[in-house]
């Protein structure tokens, strides 16, 4: 791939990150019911955080760097038709996956697969669709996710039982320095590419703030007096208490009002800067 080529974005609607429908459940749980749920969020609802991150303008060198590496890696090229990309939250526990095979036409790497396409979407947790919205051309490159422990990302023991089609991962590791940085590693011979986040860097430190916030709120209800790290957080927080016994849907769409349409993906008007070393 041309390291020069500008690439484009798809839009993707603010209701694919969920404030999931725990507002659905509040009335037959106990209290504390988000501490016994917390670290599964973190893992989980990580995954949902990065499929929203990075289709938005702000991880869209990130995401560069990752297509490069991965070239490299399989001593390939994607097409320079395929200017255009998007990410798609795959897994069995996410109704988001079920007609995710719509999306793409080749899987990557290009050779045969020993399982089946179902079981890659089914078993893997990120799908980054590469295409040309002309042609109708696109490629499938699958991923995982580690929003607990990235230094799994690192084992053997981790990718044992991943299909050998899940090519890159993207992970959560302790670190005081606020960095993003890559990784690789091969296991078996399979080539992959991790993308590990710092637990201290904003994106991850301010995904993990609104989860404190939503903690508290489900424990305390909407009359809670939550002081928040910064005027944003706090402006959201206070329209969700406005909408909380809203239908779910009818607060991602008030939410959805406040996005600025030039950061969403689909809208990039100019090129990307290319940021080989995130440590910087």
């Amino acid at each position: 791939m041309d390291s020069h080529k500008t690439l484009n974005y798809s839009p993707r609607s603010l209701a694919e990150f969920p404030v999931w429908s725990l507002s659905l459940l509040r009335g037959n749980l106990p209290p504390n019911f988000f501490d016994q749920v917390e670290s599964y969020i973190r893992n989980w609802g990580v995954q949902y955080f990065f499929a929203s991150l990075f289709n938005q303008k702000i991880g869209g060198h990130i995401i560069i760097e990752l297509i490069e590496r991965l070239e490299y890696l399989y001593e390939t090229c994607f097409s320079k038709d395929l200017n255009r990309f998007s990410f798609h939250v795959s897994g069995n526990d996410s109704q988001l996956s079920h007609k995710l095979s719509s999306f793409f036409t080749e899987i990557f790497p290009y050779k045969e697969m020993k399982g089946s396409l179902h079981d890659l979407i089914g078993y893997s947790d990120l799908c980054l669709v590469l295409e040309n919205p002309l042609s109708g051309a696109s490629v499938g490159v699958f991923g995982e996710v580690e929003g607990n422990y990235g230094n799994k990302l690192r084992t053997e023991s981790f990718w044992g039982r991943k299909s050998e089609f899940c090519v890159f991962g993207i992970g959560v590791v302790n670190g005081d320095q606020k960095l993003i940085y890559f990784d690789e590693s091969n296991h078996k011979g399979i080539p992959r590419v991790h993308i590990l986040f710092e637990r201290s860097h904003f994106l991850i430190s301010d995904f993990l703030e609104a989860l404190n916030c939503l903690k508290h709120l489900f424990l305390y209800g909407p009359s809670l007096n939550h002081r928040s790290p910064d005027e944003e957080l706090g402006f959201f927080l206070c329209e969700i208490k406005k909408m909380w016994s809203s239908p779910i849907d009818q607060v991602f769409r008030h939410l959805e009002m406040f996005i600025d349409g030039g950061d969403l993906v689909g809208f990039n008007d100019g090129a990307i800067s290319i940021i080989t070393d995130l440590r910087s």
